[in-house]
């Protein structure tokens, strides 16, 4: 089997497309039209519908990708080996982060990476907790940084730093100490289902306690600057990691909101798969991570 062929195969299949596959191969749409009819022709199986501007790949698309994908990382696998062995690490690491990791955690780490080792290349993919759990469990990614320890026994977690969640209000509030009893006559500003940040808030309340029945969501968003950025706007109050506030805080663009007893602290965890192979780069890149 055409080693090229397969690789145009594999873009169609991640990018649902022939021309976006060709400006990631750097080849044209005719000649990876031509690499994917030819490996079609040779199976005797059709890999892809084609519904108008529509890719959709078929049941045998994705038993050949998951194999495809399998022969790819042993042979990079074995490039880094060797080129290791003359002192070289290269290749690429695929990292992701959830709001918090990706944005004040991770890109410190990735300049430094950079530095030391100027021939691996690092991609990084932001989402929120659960969807990153997903990925690396799934292998799409090789690692992830994430606020929550998944608690499955096929994910491998180890816990790298820890932070406070904090209740901010808008710059105009007039009291910074809520009480629990009238907690429901404020509005909040929630994050969504799966996020580290709301999973941790929940698990704060219920040690007070307390559950979200008793918090009032006038929004609910997809991202920890959204929730900024509405409480700065006066929509309600937000609960958000220390990291995240803390510059605003200093600049008086938010108020700290103070809850009897109530000092939340969440952790932010490095997944892998558990029984994965790691290649020189990823391990290189996770020994940066949890050196401190």
């Amino acid at each position: 089997m055409d080693f090229r062929k397969l690789q145009a195969f594999a873009k169609v299949y991640e990018t649902r497309g022939f021309s976006k596959a060709g400006a990631e191969l750097f080849l044209s749409q005719p000649t990876v039209s031509a690499h994917v009819a030819s490996l079609e022709e040779e199976l005797g199986v059709r890999l892809f519908d084609r519904l108008g501007r529509l890719i959709l790949p078929t049941r045998e698309a994705d038993i050949l990708y998951a194999a495809a994908r399998d022969v790819f990382t042993r042979l990079e696998g074995v490039t880094a080996e060797l080129l290791r062995s003359q002192g070289r690490i290269t290749g690429e690491v695929l990292v992701g982060g959830s709001t918090i990791p990706a944005h004040y955690i991770l890109p410190e780490h990735l300049a430094a990476f950079a530095r030391r080792y100027p021939e691996v290349g690092v991609r990084l993919h932001a989402g929120d907790t659960a969807d990153i759990e997903a990925r690396v469990a799934a292998g799409e990614l090789a690692l992830g940084v994430v606020g929550a320890d998944p608690g499955t026994p096929e994910l491998r977690a180890v816990l790298l730093l820890e932070d406070d969640l904090v209740v901010i209000g808008p710059p105009a509030s007039d009291s910074r100490s809520l009480s629990w009893e009238r907690l429901d006559e404020r509005p909040w500003v929630l994050r969504e289902e799966g996020s580290g940040t709301r999973r941790a808030f929940q698990e704060a309340l219920r040690r007070a306690g307390r559950d979200l029945s008793g918090v009032r969501p006038v929004a609910v968003v997809d991202s920890t600057e959204a929730v900024l950025r509405c409480v700065r706007a006066g929509l309600g109050l937000g609960v958000v990691s220390r990291l995240a506030a803390s510059e605003g805080l200093q600049r008086g663009e938010f108020t700290e909101q103070s809850l009897p007893d109530f000092r939340p602290r969440r952790g932010f965890w490095l997944i892998t798969r558990t029984g994965r192979t790691l290649s020189p780069a990823e391990q290189a890149f996770i020994s940066l991570l949890t050196a401190g």
